[in-house]
Parts: structure tokens; sequence; C-alpha cells
């Protein structure tokens, strides 16, 4: 593949040399330096011709890289990275940093973030029909009850779709029951600054700087709270439970990481009038699968990121960490069993 992708880019008369490839569950990155001469923005500008050339599904995504541009070939037979291969029931501490898994690396390492750090708090989450943004929620929430006893995590789930989250209906961690209307959306995010505000009365009240600090010393810590909001636009149309719910997330998503409460919200419909400059400013983490258009990529990820446009569908996603933006597959759970649970 890397022999016919060099020969390809010299018939456009750009000359490339092979540095060798690395595969992912999905695709295989082959990594290319530009001869002298050749710009960058000629070989960023041939996705549509490599497609067309090779014979590819799908576009393939190329990116500047450090020394290299990469190509990343959509491959023919994909693998699953299956959520039992990395993650294994073990309750932490109350004390403990709390990760959430993202996906799997091309070095085939499970990538994860700690929701206790200020870049990576809350999230974003973005993907159109068929992303696999459903599936990225579910083991998502999974690798959280994995890790962490209903006595130190609490989720509260708002699923308006009613098919995201039905096995979760009765389990320990709950918060409150499952969300699936607009009033009792409100509400729980309503509720939810209230609690903070109470914490943060008790944080002070015993001179600590967070829930870390506070969880301790304390006789009864605290647990996190972690609220996956799933398809966000659908709340979106009365324009009364938009602004409600955006004021929420904004006094939220400014002080909530401290008092152990956190933030993922997710949407199929990334547009500018759903997931507006105040929504995007106060959630730091960004996901971000394949979206409908390079405008929603954007909205998303930020900047002129357009990437996600061009992902492959079924759990490919992108990460924008502070570290910058990484490319993993997400874990896929064929059946959901609960630690504990037969």
């Amino acid at each position: 593949m890397g022999a016919a992708l060099v020969d390809t880019l010299h018939s456009f008369k750009l000359g490339v040399d092979y540095q060798g490839a690395v595969t992912a569950p999905a695709f295989i990155r082959v990594k290319l330096k530009p001869h002298p001469g050749v710009k960058v923005a000629s070989l960023l500008n041939r996705s549509a011709d490599l497609q067309v050339q090779l014979g590819l599904a799908n576009p393939p995504l190329i990116t500047p890289q450090a020394g290299y541009v990469s190509v990343d070939l959509p491959r023919l037979d994909r693998q699953v990275a299956h959520f039992d291969h990395y993650i294994q029931p073990a309750h932490s501490s109350p004390t403990e940093p709390i990760k959430i898994a993202i996906g799997v690396d091309l070095n085939g390492q499970l990538i994860e973030a700690d929701l206790s750090e200020p870049n990576t708090c809350h999230f974003l989450v973005g993907g159109t029909t068929g992303s696999g943004k459903s599936e990225f929620l579910r083991s998502l929430l999974l690798s959280l009850i994995f890790q962490h006893s209903p006595q130190n995590l609490k989720v509260a789930l708002v699923d308006p779709k009613r098919v995201t989250f039905p096995e979760f209906e009765s389990m320990p961690w709950l918060h409150s029951p499952i969300v699936k209307d607009t009033e009792p959306a409100i509400d729980l995010m309503t509720e939810l600054v209230d609690e903070m505000e109470d914490r943060y009365r008790r944080l002070e009240k015993a001179r600590c700087g967070d829930i870390k600090a506070y969880n301790r010393q304390a006789t009864q810590p605290l647990p996190r709270i972690v609220c996956i909001f799933d398809e966000y636009a659908d709340f979106m149309a009365e324009k009364e439970a938009s602004k409600e719910l955006e004021q929420s997330i904004k006094r939220l998503g400014a002080k909530a990481r401290a008092a152990g409460i956190h933030l993922i919200i997710a949407t199929q419909r990334p547009e500018a009038k759903v997931v507006t400059p105040l929504i995007r400013s106060n959630l730091p983490g960004r996901v971000a699968l394949r979206t409908a258009s390079e405008a929603d990529s954007t909205i998303i990820l930020g900047g002129k990121q357009s990437e996600a446009a061009y992902l492959l569908g079924k759990g490919d996603l992108l990460y924008h960490s502070g570290a910058g933006l990484w490319r993993l597959q997400s874990l896929f759970a064929e059946k959901v069993t609960l630690p504990g649970n037969a």
C-alpha cells in the first residue's frame, strides 16, 4: 500500500519518500517525507485524487506531523477494539484520579482522560449517525463503573432517544433515574448546580481546595458525579429550555471540577446554533467521531480542524487534548455486563 501511494503521488509530480507504516484497528498510517521543494499543502489537497486512484471507499486523512506527512488509508480487514481486552473490574479509592476510556491508539495502547485535570474535566462529544457515538458513550460509562464503586461514583444519565442506556436503568451507580424529557433534564442540571454550591460550602468549612483533599480527611467521602448527556440538540428547540440548560452548563463547566462534578455533553448535530460558543468555552475536552461536514468538525474540535468529516465511522475518532490531536478507535462492548452482575 505504501508503494502504491508513493507511485501515485509521483504520477502527480509530487516526490515523496516512504518512511514506514503503522497499523491501527481501522486504518494504516503511511509516513511520507516530501522531497525538498514539495509543499505540504500540495499533498493535503490530494485526498480525493488518492481515493479515486487507489480505489478507496473513503478519502484518506492526510495530516502534517513532526518531520513527515501521515496518510491514513482505510483497512480492508478492519479490527474491533473489544472492551474486555482493555478494561477489567478494579474499584479505586475515593482519592484516586477518575479516568474515562477514550480509545486505542496506533500502538494498541488504551488512551484515558483524567476528569480531575483542568483540560479534560468536561467533554464535548460529536458524531453523526453511524459514527459510533452511542457505543462510545456506553464504553465510556462502562469504563467508569468498572473502576469505581457505587459509593465513590454516581452517574447521571440523560437519554432523550431512550436507546443509548437501556441496560443501565437499575444500576446502583445511578445518581437519579435516567432522564428522558426536557423538564426533568432542566431540573437535573439545576440540581447539579445546587449540589456543586453545597459541596463548595463543605470544602470551605473543611479548608480544602478540592474534592480529593476533602475525601482524604473526611469520614464520609463525597462521591464523584459524572453527568452523561446524550443528544443535547434535542433539548435546544425550545428557546427557554435551551437558555436554562446553557446557563447551568456554563456554571458547572466553570466551577464544578474541584467539587467532583463532571459533564459529558454529546450530540449528533454539532451545529453552531446548538453548540454555542458559551457551551464550547466551558467544555475543554473534545471527542469528534465522524461528522456530517467539515463545519461540524471545526465546531467540535475548534480552530480549522475539519478532519472529523473524513473519519471512517463505527468508533473511529479524534481526541483533542492539551497534547494535540489523537486518532483513536473507540472500545466496543458487545454485551453489557455490569461488575458484580451475572
